[in-house]
């Protein structure tokens, strides 16, 4: 046992030195600490957008999405896009509250003079209240047409401000300094005042609530060409298949911790790399050509698919389960052998991570409706679940629907 963290690091090199990459390359999570590395490790998609708005003197962008899509990868994306003889930017955590925090994060605040800063502890020690003087949008503006070149100032957690009075001092200031543009970026576009979202205007906002199949394909060969590698190598379709689920597809995040799990399973031995990156996706055009030919042949391919997939069980009223997604079709295996299996035991029996049979029973259970769009030929529900008291904690036990069992035969 005491070997085993040692033994898991080597294999980790060894696997990395194999695959010929220089680093893990799902790993990486760089912004305003390293700029160089950011730009090389990053995929930009959307930063790619408003970079684009940008360079074309859009005033202001609107980017709107759910926590984990990459909002302020996209901000700092652009702020180290911009031409620095042409640019200055400034970024925003959140909206402040009042108008002197907004001069202070833009950088024209009122500073303390010299008298003032002597005269404030004896001020202080006589319990005489010193007032300051808040600055007015007129002096922000007036401070900021004197910069010599515009100044991009970004607004993460842009939903969040504490006056919302402060959406309309955006939208004055962006009226009146011809400098100034503005990037905000928030959950979405509800707190944002009428006025300010017609200058922003409908082609300069951009909303990103998840990511398609390719999208998400573009990001691992950006991160696995960065560190030295070649395409999706050593993930094939047919892997990425099982990874790139709805719910993985909502963030890199997700995918990334799927990637590092097959990882570390081909270097402990239990993943064969070389298996990995041959395996064919069901939706792989040699795969449908094959399909296409057997029904050609005798009208029964969906039966010898499954007498492919199953041993010993035959489908040959199921002919859409050639629709199914790799992960699904061994979750179904499993239920129609048996059923009543938990969670951990279809991970442990199916071979299959947490997340991806969780994405897989909760699809086969028709509860993901765009699932159930993709797949209008199958009978969903495929798969249900009963609770039960196990060990004083309820949990789900999940088998095939009766109604889908009674398709397959046993041979």
């Amino acid at each position: 046992m005491a070997g085993e963290p040692v033994q898991i690091f080597e294999g980790k090199q060894k696997l990395l030195s194999g695959l010929g990459w220089r680093e893990n390359p799902f790993v990486k999570d760089l912004r305003q600490q390293d700029r160089e590395g950011f730009l090389k490790y990053h995929c930009p998609l959307d930063g790619e957008k408003i970079v684009e708005r940008l360079a074309f003197d859009a005033k202001a962008v609107l980017l709107v999405g759910p926590k984990g899509v990459g909002k302020t990868s996209a901000i700092y994306y652009t702020k180290y896009s911009l031409p620095a003889g042409e640019f200055d930017s400034a970024i925003i955590k959140e909206p402040p509250s009042t108008l002197d925090g907004l001069a202070e994060e833009l950088g024209v605040g009122n500073r303390p003079s010299v008298l003032g800063g002597l005269f404030a502890p004896i001020a202080g020690a006589l319990g005489i209240a010193r007032r300051e003087k808040g600055i007015s949008r007129a002096e922000i503006a007036e401070r900021l047409k004197r910069r010599e070149r515009k100044l991009v100032a970004f607004v993460d957690e842009a939903h969040l401000a504490p006056n919302p009075q402060m959406y309309m001092e955006f939208k004055y200031l962006l009226d009146e300094v011809p400098q100034l543009r503005m990037v905000f970026c928030g959950l979405d576009r509800s707190p944002f005042p009428d006025s300010l979202m017609h200058l922003i205007g409908e082609n300069n906002v951009f909303a990103r609530k998840g990511f398609s199949a390719p999208e998400m394909k573009r990001i691992i060969g950006h991160r696995i060409s960065a560190v030295g590698g070649s395409g999706t190598h050593p993930f094939s379709d047919g892997a990425l298949d099982e990874v790139l689920t709805e719910q993985n597809l909502l963030t890199p995040r997700y995918v990334f911790d799927e990637l590092n799990n097959r990882l570390a399973k081909m270097a402990s031995g239990r993943i064969d790399p070389k298996e990995e990156s041959s395996r064919l996706s069901v939706n792989d055009p040699i795969v449908q050509a094959a399909i296409a030919d057997v029904n050609g042949r005798n009208g029964n391919g969906a039966a010898a698919m499954g007498a492919q997939a199953f041993g010993k069980i035959t489908h040959a009223h199921a002919d859409w389960w050639v629709m199914l997604s790799p992960s699904q079709q061994k979750v179904m295996e499993l239920l129609l052998e048996g059923g009543g299996l938990t969670l951990s035991e279809v991970c442990k029996r199916a071979g299959l991570s947490q997340n991806t049979a969780f994405n897989a029973l909760y699809q086969l259970r028709g509860d993901d409706g765009k699932e159930l769009e993709r797949k209008k030929e199958v009978p969903f529900p495929l798969v249900e679940a009963r609770a039960k008291l196990v060990g004083g904690r309820k949990k789900n036990l999940y088998y095939a629907s009766e109604k889908v069992r009674n398709l397959f035969t046993t041979t």
